[in-house]
């Protein structure tokens, strides 16, 4: 037979001291023994190979360390607000269990199949997770299905989804912020004909409406600008028809703005079906500075989201969240701002052929 593992009491029986002790010891408890004694405990769990067993820990204080993060790795934006999350939960000894609908090659929207998207976070919760984060479509989720969801008393933090009578935690980008640079750039160049192509905006796309909202506003408050825009449809799928619509429409702008870098690269394609030269006829300014957009040609201007920051402070409002009630205080609402990254992609307007 294989040898038994060690317990943690053959630990406290090595350094001679009690089970109580030795287990409050290699929990982290450093302010109520001797140097000497936290010492002797950690170099007998060292010398028998003593691990803790998180499985008999969650048993005891009903808490896994775990957290659901309902998060594809969609593009570079989503890879690294899953990398600011997990680098933050590291910090903290949790660990995410990730999960997402379909797969790499054909990514569908939660729309798509919403039996399935709730029974994915009914089968995180059945595993204990102690928190919840939720990328947009699933924040639709948890918010249409409030009730059967929050029984749980899990704390939940939703990522670039909000609504008006808010259920959870959000971190999102700062909209107004973003959206104001990327305006005051392109009419510090000179433009006055700006286009803004957006994305789909459906319910669970809150971000793209804020987007739009955001610029209209920025633009409102500048005189003289011709303002118009353009959105996809509802599954996103027309973003290069648009960007035709939009050059070839009687505004003619000399500026489009894309709702974020995947858009960009329809407008360049657009531009170059059109024989219009980017900065020269077009400038065009993109959102999420995505790992293709400084080898575009020519590389993109757009706006830096925090990715990491965004998926830190998500990771981190959750963890703050466990172990209290989820009505102790108002729920968060935390803006991260945004890097406007200017390119190649912009420049004073010209006279459009």
């Amino acid at each position: 037979m294989p040898p038994r593992p060690p317990r943690l009491q053959d630990v406290a029986d090595l350094a001679k001291v009690s089970l109580g002790a030795a287990s409050r010891i290699l929990r982290g408890d450093h302010a109520s023994f001797s140097d000497e004694t936290r010492e002797r405990v950690v170099a007998a769990s060292q010398k028998l190979g003593w691990r803790r067993n998180l499985l008999v820990s969650g048993m005891q204080t009903g808490k896994t360390r775990t957290v659901g993060v309902v998060i594809p790795p969609y593009d570079s934006f989503w890879v690294s607000v899953l990398s600011g999350i997990h680098s933050r939960l590291a910090e903290a000894d949790f660990l995410p269990i990730t999960v997402w609908l379909g797969d790499i090659e054909h990514m569908p929207q939660f729309e798509a199949d919403e039996e399935q998207g709730i029974r994915l976070m009914n089968r995180l919760l059945d595993r204990r997770v102690d928190g919840l984060i939720l990328w947009p479509p699933f924040g639709l989720a948890y918010y249409q299905h409030a009730p059967e969801l929050r029984d749980r008393q899990v704390p939940v933090v939703m990522i670039d989804y909000h609504s008006d009578q808010p259920i959870s935690d959000t971190v999102a980008t700062d909209e107004v912020q973003a959206t104001r640079d990327v305006a005051r750039h392109l009419h510090d160049l000179g433009h006055r004909r700006i286009a803004y192509l957006g994305g789909r905006e459906v319910l669970s796309q809150t971000w793209a409406m804020e987007r739009r909202r955001g610029l209209e506003q920025a633009i409102d408050a500048m005189p003289g600008v011709e303002y118009h825009s353009w959105r996809l449809n509802q599954a996103g799928t027309n973003g290069l028809e648009v960007a035709r619509r939009v050059l070839a429409s009687r505004l003619k702008p000399t500026a489009v703005i894309a709702a974020t870098d995947h858009e960009a690269v329809d407008l360049y394609q657009a531009a170059a079906e059109l024989g219009l030269k980017i900065p020269e006829d077009l400038s065009v300014v993109g959102f999420a500075d995505l790992d293709f957009a400084a080898s575009m040609a020519p590389p993109l201007t757009t706006v830096r989201q925090r990715a990491s920051e965004i998926g830190a402070r998500a990771a981190g409002i959750v963890l703050d969240r466990i172990g209290r009630k989820a009505d102790d205080e108002p729920y968060l609402d935390a803006r991260i701002a945004a890097d406007l990254v200017l390119r190649a992609s912009t420049a004073p307007p010209q006279a459009r052929p």
